[in-house]
């Protein structure tokens, strides 16, 4: 590799990464790409939770199931969630990881043009699989975790409270 800010981030670790990256592009070369992050988690936030919520409280309707947290609905919903967000906020994500590259290859000071964010255009989505699938599994365990413990906290006894004389 001819240029040697290229070659200065091969075969590192994260600290050896972050002190290279301060070394080349200074503190705020840490915070590359920090307005598509939040662009891209304020977006994926909003669908995640949303379509959780949504899809859960559809299903439970459909089964005609009495309890808001049934566990099949809970799990359905959970994995259908990451799938949502990863599929609306991957070019995001994309442009967001092509522009924090394109900074590393570049000394502090020099320009790095923002990135276009283009949907439905092919070449944003390489990955997406791979992302969607690991997102599903997770999020099916996470919310279906997280539902069963929020269940036996509820059921928890109340405790009692001495009044302090």
């Amino acid at each position: 590799m001819d240029d040697p800010i290229k070659s200065s981030y091969q075969s590192k670790g994260t600290f050896k990464m972050a002190k290279n990256i301060i070394k080349n592009r200074g503190f705020f070369g840490l915070y590359s790409g920090f307005s598509l992050h939040l662009l891209r988690d304020t977006i994926g936030t909003t669908i995640y939770f949303t379509t959780y919520e949504s899809t859960k409280q559809l299903l439970v309707k459909f089964q005609g199931s009495d309890s808001p947290t049934s566990p099949m609905s809970v799990a359905m919903a959970g994995g259908f969630c990451g799938l949502a967000s990863w599929a609306c906020i991957y070019p995001i994500d994309t442009a967001k990881t092509h522009y924090q590259r394109n900074c590393l290859t570049k000394a502090k000071g020099q320009p790095v043009p923002m990135p276009k964010i283009q949907f439905f255009k092919v070449n944003q989505y390489r990955g997406l699989g791979v992302s969607m699938a690991r997102s599903c599994v997770i999020n099916t365990i996470f919310f279906s975790s997280f539902e069963w413990i929020k269940k036996h906290i509820n059921a928890l006894p109340d405790p009692v409270i001495e009044p302090v004389e």
